[in-house]
């Protein structure tokens, strides 16, 4: 269902105004840098160049209206604090500066992190507003009705407020935005479309496919449909290989709460799983503990530590998966192992997703992440449980990221 006045359906429209904010604010953004070098940026949003940027892009559609609010000093709470902290306003200039003068994609990315690592109070995701006008096809907007409008499409649980919930939205609007083959490189265009889905403004049904031609100002067409039941079942089956696996060799398999009533050749997958979570997980954060309960596939040790978790990505978002995996790797990073299993097509996304900065620069997490393809799964299955005594067996059939695609891209 969808009503007048769409938001990405008008985002090519104004473009000479477009292109004028976009030099408007790279020009006020080296003012900023200027202005906090030389000691005048003020002690308040008023009268400074922030401002000046700030105006330009709330001026813009109706996506950054509320973008200036963020920057608005608020004496109380004392945030933003690059009003009274030079160190603060240096960190801030010095990040604005390396997006303005690098064309490298993963430093820029780095800068954004090394601001992040400063911790300055007030000081989030809303500064991609500005990036967004600075590099359109490597930042994305943000608010709260594109996160709504994200996690309502994707069934993920983004927040505001954070950097690396930022990081999150990006890749999941870059990889989403590659598989529908239809908006642009701006990724504007695209935060729009979840902008008007946040606003309600595009009702997504269940039952319903989501036909995207009316937005495509090139006329081409993209089919979102809700997965065919022969891709379902290929989902089932791969749970139930990996959980009959994970009961052969030593371990109690865990099948995701909402998978266990599935059948696969007329078995019942919960009949492979455990009834309920070990008792090592009642002490979880509810949403947390929701979150691990819906893990394609866990396999726990007899005293209850989860020793490997599994996620199905046959045709849905390869980073909801890895996030969840991640949330439940902070509970046993000495020893877990994480795996996303994929069809042999989807390989290069889940490369792409294995070298997000996230995963390639901790190296810790990125010694225990791999991949698994389903035609290695599917064929060495019996072998595995017949020769298997632990995890180390997926040694042979599953892969981790070597860093060839982000050396190619610095």
């Amino acid at each position: 269902m969808q009503k007048d006045g769409l938001l990405y359906a008008n985002w090519f429209i104004h473009s000479e105004e477009r292109l004028k904010a976009f030099n408007q604010v790279r020009k006020g953004t080296k003012k900023i840098i200027k202005s906090i070098r030389d000691g005048s940026f003020p002690r308040d949003l008023h009268g400074s160049a922030l401002e000046e940027v700030m105006d330009v892009i709330a001026s813009q559609q109706e996506i950054f209206k509320g973008a200036k609010h963020a920057f608005m000093w608020k004496p109380k709470m004392r945030i933003p604090d690059i009003y009274e902290n030079k160190t603060n306003q240096l960190a801030f200039a010095d990040m604005l500066d390396e997006i303005l003068h690098t064309n490298n994609e993963m430093k820029m990315l780095m800068a954004v992190e090394t601001l992040d690592q400063k911790k300055i109070k007030g000081l989030g995701p809303a500064v991609a507003n500005i990036l967004y006008f600075l590099e359109p096809t490597i930042f994305c907007p943000f608010n709260t009705k594109i996160v709504e409008g994200f996690n309502y499409l994707t069934h993920s649980k983004i927040k505001l407020g954070k950097w690396s919930e930022y990081f999150k939205l990006r890749d999941g609007i870059i990889e989403l935005n590659q598989a529908a083959g239809l908006f642009s490189k701006d990724l504007g265009a695209f935060s729009g479309f979840l902008f008007d889905i946040g606003k309600l403004n595009y009702l997504i049904k269940e039952t319903e496919s989501l036909d995207l031609s009316s937005y495509s100002h090139t006329q081409a067409k993209v089919d979102m449909q809700i997965e065919t039941q022969d891709l379902k079942s290929l989902h089932y089956k791969i749970q139930y290989l990996l959980a009959d696996i994970g009961n052969h060799i030593g371990y109690r398999a865990w099948i995701a709460a909402n998978d266990h009533g599935r059948l696969y050749q007329g078995r019942r997958l919960g009949d492979l799983s455990l009834p309920a979570l070990p008792k090592t997980m009642a002490d979880l954060p509810a949403e947390l503990k929701e979150t691990v309960s819906l893990i394609d596939v866990i396999w726990f040790a007899k005293d209850g530590t989860p020793v490997a978790s599994f996620e199905v990505e046959k045709s849905t978002s390869i980073m909801s998966g890895m996030n969840r995996m991640d949330d439940l790797y902070q509970i046993n990073s000495d020893g877990m192992m994480l795996y996303i299993v994929a069809p042999n097509k989807r390989e290069k996304e889940v490369l792409i997703q294995f070298n997000r900065p996230h995963y390639m620069y901790n190296h810790d997490l990125h010694d225990h992440i791999r991949y698994i393809l389903f035609d290695d799964l599917i064929k060495q299955a019996e072998a595995i449980k017949t020769f298997g005594r632990d995890f180390s067996i997926l040694a042979f059939i599953s892969h981790f990221a070597d860093g060839k695609l982000v050396e190619q891209n610095m």
